[in-house]
């Protein structure tokens, strides 16, 4: 594992900016332990870290905790494996499971990921940065999920609701419906739907949840839910005033006097929540002494979304609830019948077309989450592949650096040895294959350096008016040595004032790269020709030589970075391939193309194509 600390990594739009981060590690060895946690304080989030070692003690703590991330190991003393992760599912913990093992296994983790872990991290790889990462993305697409499961209650809630409210046919099925559909919203609530008129009726669903708070409900309300029943009081009354503009409206009560201020600290104490509930009432129908409503008693306050969805369901129980009145009005009134229909039908059309609105608002924000997720997978996957690519190509550097080092220290070891022994001429060989040696590593690092300076984002691209021959020249120049010692002629066919608009330092890497490959790459007494020309909107430049050429089947491989095909030159004169990858790169960031025209022994014709702009 590796330690690689990066505090930019600082989770925006999170809870990790509000408070310390709470995480349950399961891990059974010690060390690892150890690791993970000195990886967590690298990272620079605040958190506080909770360890057990067996599914066992895992399942017991997070009965009565919850915790912002589970930090999963699928080989624990009492489970193994993916069962691990499906037994801790069983539970439908809240809490995101990024799982680690020490197994990379690309099957174990899609099925660790079909499972319901958010994450699957490989502990021989582990960084700061990467177990952030995870963790960070697991929290997300927790979030991400709840949200999607969320806006499926609302959307099912109400494309369900008008219809099935229509189909009741007795008034007390509504209240009860309602009760219901409230009910399926919000979690750990309870709901109680009332009717008030001579006398009162009262309709509940899940007041269990918040039997610790039944006190403190009485107090605020009047109504002893122990023996669910409505007196007209005082407290009532204000309550009965809040029935009549169809909006949710909190209750306030004061908590100090409540007589149910132990079982509350009990329960808190029990389950971690806070102390306290959250009343709220909205009304349904309000006419004479005739009233009809319902109440909410939520731990956690309802959010805005939440409380539009009550608000029209309300809207829908009032229309259905005023309906039904108007319908016994109409036995007696055929004159009044027709009135009420119109005004009816009228607020179903607007009732109606909210509700269409609403459900096309939640079908789109349902679609745009669906799109952000799967661009979150394809971003994950294009990560993955870059790494891999990556990867590739630093070991393709490191084999390829060790053949010029190895060459250089044989070599000055065989000279710090013999030196006394060796006539002029070996010493003079020796001194060669250093050079060449040295020219070789400086070479790949020269490449090297300037591709991680483009990946890195350090090369600007920087476009200007060459003088394409003067550039040409002056490549030409800086090679002769290497040129003259195989007697070949490098010919410029370049005319003058041809100029390109280009980034000046990278066509040089450019030409550089082509022009010391087509030395290397012809043999003695040969010759490499420069040459440019206009075609309609682009400069045309190429680099021909008489060398050994490429096979074919080999073309396709001299421009990827994932893969690695060079040889050694005519007077074995070593290279990693990477120049070319460079020259495509740079030919690229310009709008430009690259190819290659070759025949083995020969020679090959490197063309590349430059838009032409307005000098």
């Amino acid at each position: 594992m590796e330690s690689n600390s990066n505090k930019d990594l600082a989770f925006e739009g999170t809870l990790l900016k509000d408070r310390s981060l709470r995480i349950l590690l399961v891990e059974d060895n010690p060390g690892d332990v150890l690791i993970i946690n000195e990886l967590l304080k690298a990272s620079g989030i605040d958190f506080s870290l909770m360890h057990v070692s067996s599914l066992k003690e895992t399942l017991m703590l997070c009965v009565e905790n919850e915790f912002d991330v589970i930090l999963l190991d699928l080989g624990l003393p009492d489970s193994t494996g993916v069962e691990t992760l499906k037994k801790i599912q069983v539970f439908k913990m809240k809490s995101p499971v990024v799982v680690m093992t020490g197994l990379d296994d690309e099957d174990a983790a899609l099925e660790s990921l079909r499972e319901g872990a958010q994450d699957y991290l490989v502990k021989s790889r582990l960084t700061s940065d990467n177990i952030l990462r995870g963790i960070k993305y697991g929290i997300e697409r927790m979030k991400i999920q709840e949200l999607l499961k969320k806006s499926a209650r609302q959307f099912s809630l109400l494309s369900s609701t008008t219809a099935l409210i229509n189909e009741c046919e007795d008034i007390s099925d509504v209240f009860t419906l309602t009760c219901r559909n409230i009910r399926m919203l919000l979690e750990k609530a309870g709901i109680i739907s009332f009717e008030l008129n001579n006398s009162a009726k009262t309709y509940s669903s899940g007041l269990e949840e918040t039997e610790p708070w039944f006190d403190q409900i009485r107090q605020a309300t009047g109504l002893n839910l122990h023996s669910p029943g409505w007196h007209i009081n005082d407290q009532s009354t204000k309550i009965i005033n809040l029935l009549s503009d169809g909006k949710l409206h909190q209750i306030t009560s004061d908590q100090g006097k409540s007589s149910g201020t132990d079982v509350g600290k009990e329960y808190s104490a029990r389950t971690g929540k806070i102390h306290g509930i959250n009343i709220y009432t909205i009304g349904f129908i309000k006419t004479g002494t005739v009233y009809g409503g319902a109440m909410v008693f939520a731990p956690t306050p309802i959010g805005e979304d939440d409380v539009s969805i009550i608000e029209t369901v309300s809207n829908q129980v009032s229309l259905a609830l005023h309906r039904r009145s108007i319908e016994q009005d109409l036995k007696a009134s055929e004159n009044r019948y027709r009135k009420l229909s119109k005004e009816l039908e009228m607020k179903v059309r607007e009732r109606t077309r909210d509700l269409e609105n609403s459900n096309y608002q939640l079908n789109q924000e349902l679609i745009e989450r669906h799109q952000a997720e799967e661009a979150l997978k394809k971003s994950e996957a294009r990560l993955i592949e870059l790494n891999a690519t990556k990867d590739k190509f630093f070991s393709i550097i490191a084999h390829d650096l060790k053949n010029p080092f190895t060459c250089l220290l044989g070599s000055t070891e065989l000279l710090n040895e013999k030196i006394y022994q060796m006539d002029n001429e070996k010493i003079r060989e020796l001194a060669q294959v250093l050079n060449d040696s040295a020219k070789s590593g400086y070479a790949i690092l020269q490449n090297l350096l300037d591709w991680s300076r483009s990946q890195t984002g350090l090369i600007k691209f920087n476009p200007e008016n060459i003088d394409l021959k003067y550039l040409v020249n002056e490549n030409i120049s800086e090679l002769r040595l290497f040129s003259a010692k195989k007697e070949i002629d490098v010919i410029s066919e370049i005319q003058e004032d041809m100029h390109i608009f280009a980034d000046k330092n990278m066509i040089n890497a450019v030409l550089r790269n082509l022009l010391s490959n087509a030395i290397k790459f012809t043999p003695r007494f040969g010759t490499v020709m420069i040459g440019a020309l206009i075609n309609h909107n682009e400069v045309i430049v190429s680099v021909k030589d008489t060398g050994i050429g490429i096979p074919g089947e080999n073309i396709n491989e001299l421009f990827r970075i994932d893969t690695k095909f060079t040889r050694p030159g005519t007077n074995k004169e070593q290279g990693t391939g990477l120049g070319l990858k460079l020259c495509k790169e740079f030919i690229e960031m310009q709008g430009g193309k690259i190819w290659v025209k070759s025949t083995v022994n020969k020679g090959s014709e490197f063309v590349f194509s430059i838009p032409l702009q307005e000098i």
